[in-house]
């Protein structure tokens, strides 16, 4: 100490150093008992001084620890997290994430952070074209969670644009179709399926997602509404029933449930009846029209909104986006086969 050697001896070790310590902040010189090397102790005299104000080396050493700790975080790991987060939503929109960012899992098999720009790029060109907006939108979500809980620092998707959709044609079901499954439904198994059917065709509700969930407390008779609370968009809205459903559905049996006990076949039977296919038996079908998936929500919003004149507020009533309704359904129907619609 001060440049002095001093024998001193003591009974135990902790007596020792605690002499040695006071005799140090006794001294003149600053000096610090460590366990560092002399190279570790001038990396932390630099290391200190290059910190702004009021942050310490334990914030930085912390800060980088966090850091380095997400680095081993792969991509799969990552993407089994983020669905955790889609676990209340619906099946339908559950397992549509996991089956699109399970396709980024399958190109990229590193960590989350080590996907490039130029990475993403190529997994963008070698998805189909038709659901080239929904990869996209799948994998934008994925590294927006990532970056809010500080996985990544970017998001390598961020600057790459969704294409320009041309209108499609949706396929629709005529009047005497409809008419068809109707008939069907009030027919076939004491009419399980009549109020089902009349719903999905007359309030567009989804046939999934919506009408598995709906029961018989949420349907308005006397004020001809219908409130939707557990769907595809997690969003509540109340649907205006049209008259002619109101006059379906006051026939309909309300003691039975609405998504009925064995639905897949009973509904399979209504469409084969119908004339179309089940999708339950392959020789039934095999002779039958194909049937298209949400045929009966696209035909009610096709008639609603060619009624009705409102773009805005068919994208109200059936829980879409103006966006959808004026890409996917103007013109598809005649105003004399709208009033013959909600006239069946």
């Amino acid at each position: 100490v001060n440049g002095k050697r001093i024998r001193q001896r003591y009974s135990t070790l902790e007596e020792a150093k605690g002499k040695c310590h006071s005799l140090e902040e006794g001294s003149a010189h600053n000096v610090v008992r460590t366990s560092l090397t002399a190279q570790q102790v001038k990396d932390a005299e630099v290391a200190t001084h290059k910190l702004p104000d009021g942050c310490s080396l334990l914030d930085a050493v912390e800060l980088l620890m966090q850091s380095h700790s997400s680095l081993s975080v792969s991509m799969l790991d990552a993407i089994d997290r983020h669905l955790k987060t889609k676990e209340a939503k619906s099946l339908e929109t559950y397992r549509q994430a996991k089956r699109l960012l399970g396709g980024l899992s399958k190109h990229h098999t590193g960590t989350i952070q080590s996907l490039s720009r130029e990475e993403a790029v190529k997994f963008m060109n070698s998805v189909p074209d038709g659901s080239f907006n929904h990869y996209l939108r799948a994998c934008k979500g994925l590294y927006i969670w990532a970056e809010k809980h500080q996985l990544v620092q970017s998001n390598p998707f961020i600057h790459i644009s969704p294409k320009e959709r041309l209108h499609n044609d949706v396929g629709l079901l005529s009047c005497a179709e409809a008419k068809g499954l109707l008939g069907a439904s009030e027919s076939l198994y004491g009419g399980d399926l009549l109020a089902y059917t009349s719903i999905c065709l007359f309030a567009g509700l989804r046939p999934d997602s919506e009408m598995k969930k709906l029961t018989w407390d949420a349907v308005n008779l006397d004020d001809a509404e219908i409130r939707v609370t557990i769907g595809k968009t997690k969003t509540p809205r109340c649907v205006e029933m049209p008259s002619n459903l109101v006059k379906w559905l006051r026939k309909c049996d309300k003691t039975k449930p609405i998504w009925p006990v064995n639905y897949r076949k009973k509904w399979a039977a209504v469409k084969n009846q119908a004339g179309f296919r089940g999708g339950v038996d392959p020789e039934i079908d095999k002779e039958l029209k194909p049937w298209v998936k949400d045929y009966t929500r696209h035909t009610a919003i096709s008639n609603k909104v060619r009624t009705s004149g409102d773009i805005h507020a068919t994208a109200t009533w059936a829980g879409n986006s103006p966006a959808m309704i004026n890409r996917h359904y103007l013109g598809l129907v005649s105003s004399s086969e709208a009033v013959e619609y909600w006239g069946l």
